[in-house]
Parts: C-alpha cells; sequence; structure tokens
C-alpha cells in the first residue's frame, strides 16, 4: 500500500526522495510535511474497494449508494462497496441470518452469492403471522437489484415469505438472477467455465423466488443453475398464494433468459408462473427448463388455481410466449395445463423462434399446451417451433383446451363447451399431441370445441384423439372447424373410437341446423398439403351420454359418429386446388358423414390424389379425386408411299429402369420415401412421390455416374418442375472435394435447390 507521505508528495507534484535525504531535512520541514500530510488525507475521499461479508457474522443490508453500494453489518456500515459479495465462512453450516437488499428509484445494486447457506425455516414457532417469520433474502425498492451466483447457493425462508423474496408492487423495481461471471471473476468463454447455482425454497403460502403470502413476485433469470420450490399455494418461481376473496396478491411475472431451471409449485400453485388464485405471464428466450406443478389445479408454466369467488374469475389465467431455448418438461396438476392455464383460466400461448418442448403434459381434464379444466385457449405456434410431445393424461387436448363442462339441470344435459382456438404455422413441427380420452390430439378437448388453422409449412406427425375426440378438431360432445392450406403435411391424424381424424368429436350435439363440422383443405402458393387421416373405430362399451349405447366408426375426414337414434351433426367439407389425401374411414365413410356419405369434389388441380378406404379396406373413392395430365392425342401413323424414301433404321433410346447404390430420398420430416431411377441414353431421373422432398447423392456416386456415361441428372417430384443438372458443371462446382461430400437437391413444392457439402449452388439447376 502506498504511504501517505508519498502520496502527499505526489499531490504536491514532486517525486519521493531517499530516506537519507529525507533524514538531512529540517526538523522545521518536516514538520511543516507530515501536516500537510495530515491535512489531505482527511480531507480526501479514498477510493472505495470490495469487501467479503460473513453472513456468519450477522444480518446484512443492503442499499444503494452514490458510487456503490451502502453495507452495514451489526455496528459495521461501509459506503461506496463497488462489488458486494456474500459468503459463509462454513457453507456446509447454515446461517441464520439474513440479507436485506433495497433499491432506491432510479438506482441499482449489484450483490454476488458466493457459495452462501441461509436458513431461517422455524416451522410454525409464532403460529399463523407470517410477519413473525424470516426471509432468507428479501429484495425491495422502486429500483432495480441484480444476483450473481458463484458457488453454490442455498436460500430457505419461514412461515409466508419466499426463498429469495421480491414482491412485485405498482411501485417496484426488478429483480435479476444472473451468472455473468466465473467463481473467480473471471469472464465466462472458455472450457473451464463455473456454473453458479442456487436452491431456493420458500415458506408456506410463499414461492421458492418470487412472492410472499398474498403476494404478486416478479423476477427475472438470465443464467445459472437455478432449483426453486414454493410452499403450499405459491409457484416454485412466481406469485405466492393470494387471497381469492380480496383479490390480491398470487400472479407471477417471470422472465427467463439462460440457465437451467428446475422449479416446482406447490399444491394449486404453478411450477413457474402463478400461485394460488394468481395468473401467471411467463417469457421464455433461451433456457433449458423443467416446471412441476405437483399439486392440484396450477399449471407446468403458467397460471395457479383460479376461483370464482363472487362471480368473477379470480387467478388461473396463463400468457406464455416462449420464442427460444428448451422446455425439457412442462407438467401441470389435475385439471391444469403443462403449459397455459390453471383450472378455469384462459390460455393464452405463443410458441416460436426455436423453442423446443420436449414434454409438455397437462393433468387429467387439462390440456398438454392450451387451458385447464373450463378454460378456453388461444395457442399459436410459428416460426421454427418444435413440439416433440403435448399430452393431456384424458379429457383435455394435447394443445387446445381443456375439459368443458356436462352437467344435468333437471331438463337434460347442459353441455357448457370449451373452445381450443388453435394455429399453426411457419415451419412449425409438431411430433406428437395425444388425448388420454375424451379430448382431441389439436384442437378441443372433452366437451370442447377446436377451432384449429394449420398453414405455411407446418408439419404434424402424430395427432391422435382419445376415445371420441378426433384427431385435429373437437373432443367428444365438440365439434372441429379446421383449416389446412399450403405446404403442410399431416402424416397421421387419428381419431379415437366413434371421433373423426380431422373434424367433429362423438356424439356432438347439434344447435342449430346449420351446425356443422368444417373442414377446409387447400393449396396455395406455398404448395398443397399431404394429408393422411383415419377415423376412429366401434366403441362398444357405449359414450359419455349412454354407457349402455354403442358409437359406430367415423369418417377419417367429417364427422363424428353419435348412438341410434341421436341426430348426428353434419360435415361441411371444402377441397380445393392440389392435394394429396390418404383417408381411411373407422366405419363406412371415409371423407363426409353417415348421413350424406361421402362428399364428392370438382374441378381440383393437376396432380390431385385422394384415396379413400372404409373400415374394411374397400376402396370408396369418388369421382374426381384423382386428376391427371390430359393424355396427348395419339401421333398419326406415317406410311409411307411408292417411291418414298424409306426411313432409316437409326437406333431410338428406350428409358429403362436402373439402381443407384447409396441413392435415397427424403421427405419433409427427414424420413426416408420410396424413389425410382430410369436412363435414357445419357440422361439419369429420379422420381419421388412427394411435394417436399430431398435426394442424397455424394460427389463420389456423381464421379461414378459420369464414369458410366451419365452426362445429366433429372429430379422429379410432385407439384415441381423437373429440374435438371449437368454432370460436369456439379462436378466442376467442388472439383478437389472429397467423394464423401454430400450433395443434397432438395424439392420444395415447386421451389428447388441444391447444396454440396451444404455451400448453395442452385445455380446450377436448369
Amino acid at each position: 500500500m502506498i504511504s501517505y507521505r508519498k502520496l502527499a508528495m505526489r499531490v504536491l507534484g514532486h517525486s519521493p526522495v531517499s530516506a537519507a535525504r529525507t533524514a538531512r531535512r529540517s526538523t522545521a520541514k518536516r514538520a511543516a510535511a507530515l501536516a500537510l500530510t495530515a491535512a489531505l488525507v482527511v480531507g480526501m475521499t479514498l477510493p472505495a474497494f470490495a469487501d467479503t461479508w460473513y453472513i456468519d457474522d450477522g444480518d446484512i443490508s443492503i442499499s444503494a449508494g452514490e458510487n456503490g453500494n451502502k453495507v452495514t453489518q451489526g455496528s459495521t456500515t461501509k459506503e461506496n462497496d463497488t462489488d458486494t459479495v456474500i459468503t459463509n465462512r462454513e457453507p456446509s453450516t447454515a446461517s441464520s441470518n439474513t440479507v436485506t437488499i433495497n433499491a432506491d428509484e432510479g438506482k441499482t445494486v449489484n450483490v454476488t452469492l458466493d457459495n452462501v447457506t441461509i436458513n431461517v425455516d422455524e416451522g410454525y414457532k409464532y403460529g399463523y403471522e407470517p410477519n413473525a417469520y424470516k426471509t432468507a433474502v428479501s429484495v425491495t425498492g422502486s429500483g432495480n437489484t441484480n444476483i450473481e451466483l458463484n458457488g453454490n447457493n442455498t436460500l430457505t425462508s419461514g412461515y409466508g415469505h419466499a426463498g429469495l423474496e421480491h414482491n412485485k408492487t405498482d411501485g417496484s423495481g426488478t429483480l435479476t438472477i444472473q451468472d455473468e461471471k466465473n467463481d473467480d471473476g473471471s469472464a465466462k468463454g472458455s472450457a473451464s467455465d463455473t456454473t453458479g447455482s442456487l436452491t431456493a425454497t420458500g415458506g408456506y403460502h410463499s414461492a421458492g423466488i418470487g412472492g410472499s403470502d398474498k403476494q404478486d413476485g416478479q423476477v427475472t433469470i438470465t443464467g445459472g443453475e437455478i432449483t426453486a420450490t414454493g410452499g403450499n399455494g405459491a409457484a416454485g418461481i412466481g406469485g405466492g398464494a393470494g387471497d381469492k376473496y380480496a383479490a390480491v396478491g398470487g400472479d407471477g411475472d417471470v422472465t427467463i433468459s439462460g440457465g437451467t431451471i428446475t422449479a416446482t409449485g406447490g399444491s394449486l400453485g404453478a411450477g413457474i408462473g402463478g400461485g394460488a388464485y394468481g395468473n401467471g405471464t411467463v417469457t421464455v428466450t433461451d433456457g433449458d427448463i423443467t416446471a412441476k406443478a405437483t399439486g392440484n389445479y396450477g399449471a407446468g408454466i403458467g397460471g395457479g388455481f383460479g376461483a370464482i369467488p363472487k362471480d368473477t374469475l379470480i387467478g388461473g389465467n396463463g400468457t406464455v410466449t416462449i420464442s427460444g431455448g428448451t422446455i425439457t418438461e412442462a407438467s401441470g396438476g389435475y385439471m391444469a395445463a403443462g403449459i397455459g392455464s390453471g383450472y378455469q383460466g384462459l390460455g393464452t400461448v405463443t410458441i416460436e423462434g426455436d423453442a423446443v418442448i420436449k414434454n409438455a403434459q397437462g393433468g387429467e381434464a387439462g390440456a398438454g399446451i392450451g387451458s385447464g379444466t373450463y378454460g378456453d385457449s388461444e395457442i399459436i405456434i410459428r416460426g421454427d417451433a418444435v413440439i416433440e410431445n403435448a399430452e393431456s393424461s384424458a379429457n383435455g387436448a394435447g394443445i387446445g383446451s381443456g375439459q368443458g363442462d356436462l352437467y344435468p339441470d333437471g331438463d337434460g344435459m347442459v353441455i357448457d363447451l370449451t373452445v381450443g382456438n388453435v394455429t399453426i404455422e411457419g415451419n412449425a413441427k409438431i411430433e406428437n399431441a395425444k388425448s388420454g380420452s375424451g379430448g382431441s390430439g389439436i384442437g378441443g378437448g372433452a366437451v370442447g370445441i377446436g377451432n384449429v388453422i394449420i398453414r405455411g409449412n407446418a408439419q404434424i406427425g402424430n395427432a391422435t384423439g382419445g376415445d371420441e375426440g378426433a384427431g385435429i378438431g373437437g373432443g367428444v360432445l365438440g365439434t372441429g372447424d379446421v383449416t389446412i392450406e399450403g405446404n403442410v403435411t399431416i402424416e397421421n391424424a387419428q381419431g379415437g373410437a366413434g371421433a373423426a381424424g380431422i373434424g367433429g368429436g362423438a356424439e356432438t350435439q347439434p344447435d342449430t341446423e346449420d351446425t356443422r363440422n368444417k373442414v377446409s383443405i387447400k393449396s396455395t402458393e406455398a404448395g398443397s398439403p399431404n394429408i393422411t387421416a383415419k377415423g376412429g373405430g366401434v366403441l362398444n362399451g357405449g359414450g359419455v351420454l349412454d354407457e349402455n349405447a354403442p358409437l359406430a366408426g367415423a369418417a377419417a375426414i367429417g364427422s363424428g359418429s353419435v348412438a341410434d337414434g341421436a341426430t348426428e351433426v353434419k360435415s361441411d367439407i371444402t377441397i380445393e386446388g392440389k392435394v394429396t389425401i390418404d383417408a381411411t374411414g373407422g366405419g363406412d365413410v371415409a371423407i363426409g358423414d353417415s348421413t350424406n356419405g361421402e362428399t364428392q369434389f370438382s374441378g381440383l388441380q393437376v396432380g390431385t390424389t385422394i384415396t379413400r378406404r372404409n373400415a374394411k379396406g374397400d376402396d370408396v373413392s369418388q369421382p374426381g379425386d384423382v386428376v391427371r395430365e390430359p393424355e396427348k392425342p395419339a401421333q398419326p401413323t406415317v406410311t409411307p408411299t411408292e417411291g418414298a424414301e424409306a426411313p432409316s433404321n437409326g437406333s431410338v433410346e428406350v428409358e429403362r429402369p436402373v439402381t443407384v447404390e447409396g441413392l435415397y430420398v427424403t421427405n419433409v420430416l427427414g424420413k426416408q420415401i420410396t424413389h425410382t431411377c430410369t436412363q435414357n441414353g445419357t440422361t439419369l431421373t429420379i422420381r419421388a412421390n412427394g411435394i417436399v422432398a430431398s435426394a442424397h447423392l455424394t460427389l463420389g456416386m456423381v464421379r461414378t455416374l459420369k464414369a458410366q456415361g451419365v452426362k445429366t441428372l433429372v429430379f422429379t417430384t410432385l407439384l415441381s418442375r423437373s429440374t435438371t443438372v449437368s454432370v460436369d458443371a456439379l462436378l466442376a462446382a467442388e472439383p478437389d472435394a472429397p467423394d464423401e461430400m454430400a450433395v443434397v437437391w432438395t424439392h420444395t413444392g415447386p421451389r428447388a435447390a441444391l447444396t454440396i457439402g451444404g455451400a448453395d449452388h442452385s445455380d446450377l439447376l436448369k
């Protein structure tokens, strides 16, 4: 450390002198110098440096100062602490002391937790009075607080308080949990990077991270490994338990842009989002998230339990936007969605960007993605989002609404339908959407209407309804209004017993004479739909309305079935442009309904192929189902006249089938499909029966074909003009590339592309 004397001399503009020279100074000069030094030291504000504060030594209070933090512990107060670090002397021994952070408006407090362990849980020592209990770390104020995580940190709070507490009010600032530095303070960016962690456990009615009892919670997480567990009635991350009669508290406002998150809600609370009687607003742009509602009525991600104490819904709504990252698991409680709303709430869900949902599991009567029981849904899935699995354990849709209501009122059954509004567009991909029973794969839950739009380049692998629920459309007792347009691929839309593959659920009750299951399928400039749909088979055990009345099999596209004597809801089916449809009915009808039979279509474009079979496998195709190019008129036979020159005997090339070893073709989902190869002279043609198809070769294969005399390659698929490429031009594009370099030739509807080793060479195509 520099001496006061040297400091004084520097301020005066002189260089320090040697000890020998100093010794020769007069006593008077020495005294004068000491006096000046003392005066400077007293009058100066020395720079502050970071301190490490040990929680073992007592409670710590932190607020924003002028040039850093003001930190108080016991009788010690330090101003302008620029990087406050809190730790334990003995991390394995939990401290019972607390940390309180207050950031005033317009200011920011930065604090690092470094291997801190705090446990202030005292059970029910003071009865049911939350104010008597402690909070491990409490963040307050209208300014902002950033908490950096180093090492492993554990926070456990008492009754009525969150583990890491930040109560959201109209005047509160933000709490951000981050892991921007390594444990040693160095910048991230190497193989030796470390990850800070936080385990936070809330007390009764309080979130692991977020709101306390009867409080809303606000949390932003940008990094770190976070494990949060809410107390009874609270979210893991988000709101504490609200008060349904006073209509206060419970809401959770959570933003996640990084980190590995595991959040578990208490009974009635969401894993991430709202507590009991609270709404959840959750935004995810990155990170790896596992969120579970272990009790009843709360969503995995979204709303908590919604109640109606005074004819007005309190809580339950889930507003969730996921534009990136991975949801490894989102599991809702009984009657709640995996992602969306809790019991009775509206599920408003947008999944977009490059988000990946590996598993969204709705509880019984809740949707996998959408709403809980008695809740409607508004769902948009777009961009390059991928849903690997969205499933309801029973009576909710895989993607859509939760279960509606069905009850007797003395004059008959009252049917109170929920509505699942689902739009899937862009390049979104749904691998599996399934209901355990009663609900649709995509659309309505049991006693629910399914309004579904699928367009753009969307891909659906399996959409499977439970018993009496459509694959895509309505749940049991619900109609389906389904629009499919553009370059859409649906590999399997499978209705449950008695329900349509695409269209209505079983036992749908017509409200008016004009009630219809509406299905519209058409091609656009983006491409044409390719659909496989299967109607559900016979349900011998009886339906929802009458356990003793069996149900017949249903149409692949159209209406579900009803019990004998009941009035069936008819189907209104429109097909336009060019389509490829493979429809297998679960009964006698493939496309239509049992009242009007098979629906016929006319005026479809060239290339349309509609294949229909009933449950017995009989072909029930209709006129207009297959539209081919018109046959060319036969060429006239020329008979040479006497004296005319006889035709030459020059050879004529014949197109013959060939096999190209190693060549294969995939569809839009990356699965191999059948193809044929033919050769006519020096031209080799690859043909695939798909709208979106990719032919896969290597440069070595192309070189072999050239050696065999092939000069031109042709690729032909549905909806696309044939494209050609010169073998010589293709090889010249990458002359020094190895034989194993991949050549991928893709047709997407009318568009074509060619890559060599991943580099675009589409300009070679003719």
